[in-house]
């Protein structure tokens, strides 16, 4: 009698432990609408530097942070030169160099407090004995690095979503955001990889459950990887040369239909995988996703429309590869009384510092194309960095 009704106490022990865990987790999502219904994402794509991040990307960072307050900042790879952080002799030195990479941005975000996921891009894990498992690892050692890898058994890594709860309703899933490893290089076709059928269908089983608990109805989403889909090209039409904003390929110019383009900057031909992939069509199948956001082509940062499914580039904010004057971060901004839309606008260096002469100096000595305009916005800033570096000391 006495071990029967120990082991029903046991088991009503761990009843209640496990419900208590349960209802911790539901009661205190990661997640949440604000009070007023809001909720606000800050894009970054192609940081792309090594592990002395540019004080111009620090200084943008923080002062980006301070001006939108953001609710969620989702890095979209390329988040550091992988091939520029490591000797490729001792893989200590590079997982070394790589962490300290990671550390010159994840330690802002870390003293403001403000949750963090990322996607992978092509250049993370590029040349470096370090994996990307070794990488998300680093990221998980932040307190406010919220993202995870779903399923470990899938291709490539860190593929994952993040439900955000409605304010008024600690236990309904309002949003959902999905985080996609677009993966690295095809090793047997070249150029760049694809999401994998397996990627696919976590998807689909995943929107699905959350479909069921949402009574039935999609719960609405956003996808943020690296790479863009191949959809992209079929919302270009070929058009005649010197057509504003469109690009040529193989001695052919294009733009984007006119049904599909919504705004923004076409400046660089779209790289998406080699290969076909069926992401794009489950998830307008599906029915949950309203935009897709991408980085990996710095220079674009359009918004375009297709088959009910907004693909939106953002540009890179990289001072170690290619960029151009459009340099800038992405916006999100979700209602929660209506999800069926949202608003976004790009936020760059002179809509904070364009009053500051010596700020855009210090900007344009690294990101101007003209070389004597780098030279002279060099020699007036400097002087007075080293001045305010000693004044610094002094007082």
């Amino acid at each position: 009698m006495k071990k029967a009704l120990s082991i029903i106490v046991a088991a009503v022990m761990l009843f209640s432990t496990f419900a208590i865990g349960i209802s911790a987790k539901k009661s205190d999502p990661s997640l949440r609408f604000n009070a007023d219904g809001k909720f606000r994402i800050m894009q970054m794509a192609d940081l792309q530097d090594n592990f002395s991040l540019n004080t111009v990307v620090k200084d943008f960072i923080k002062a980006a942070i301070e001006k939108e307050q953001p609710d969620l900042i989702v890095l979209t790879g390329d988040n550091f030169a992988g091939y520029s952080t490591g000797t490729n002799v001792l893989g200590c030195v590079d997982k070394a160099l790589a962490k300290k990479a990671i550390d010159e941005y994840m330690s802002i975000f870390e003293k403001y407090g403000i949750p963090v996921t990322m996607t992978f891009g092509n250049h993370d894990d590029e040349g470096i004995k370090v994996t990307k498992e070794e990488i998300l690892e680093m990221y998980q050692e932040y307190d406010c690095f919220v993202g995870y890898d779903a399923e470990p058994e899938l291709y490539g890594c860190g593929t994952h979503n993040l439900p955000i709860y409605s304010s008024t309703n600690a236990y309904k899933v309002a949003y959902n955001l999905w985080m996609v490893d677009s993966n690295t290089y095809d090793e047997e076709l070249g150029g760049y990889d694809y999401v994998h059928d397996d990627q696919v269908e976590w998807y689909v089983n995943k929107s699905n459950e959350l479909k069921a608990a949402n009574g039935g109805q999609p719960v609405p989403s956003m996808a943020f990887q690296h790479i863009i889909v191949r959809e992209i090209l079929d919302a270009l039409e070929e058009c005649p040369e010197g057509t504003p904003n469109s690009m040529p390929n193989n001695g052919t110019f294009y733009k984007f239909k006119d049904e599909c383009y919504k705004t923004g900057y076409f400046k660089e031909w779209p790289c998406p995988g080699t290969r076909d992939s069926k992401e794009f069509t489950a998830m307008r199948d599906q029915g949950d996703v309203v935009a897709m956001f991408f980085g990996h082509d710095h220079n674009n940062s359009f918004e375009v429309s297709y088959q009910g499914v907004d693909l939106v580039a953002t540009p890179g904010f990289t001072f170690s590869s290619y960029g151009n004057e459009d340099r800038a971060f992405r916006v999100i901004d979700i209602d929660e009384n209506d999800t069926s839309t949202y608003e976004t606008h790009l936020i760059q260096w002179k809509d904070i510092f364009g009053s500051s002469k010596m700020a855009m100096n210090h900007y344009n000595m690294y990101a101007s194309k003209n070389v004597w305009e780098q030279i002279t916005c060099a020699l007036k800033y400097i002087p007075f960095a080293l001045l305010k570096l000693i004044a610094g000391y002094v007082f």
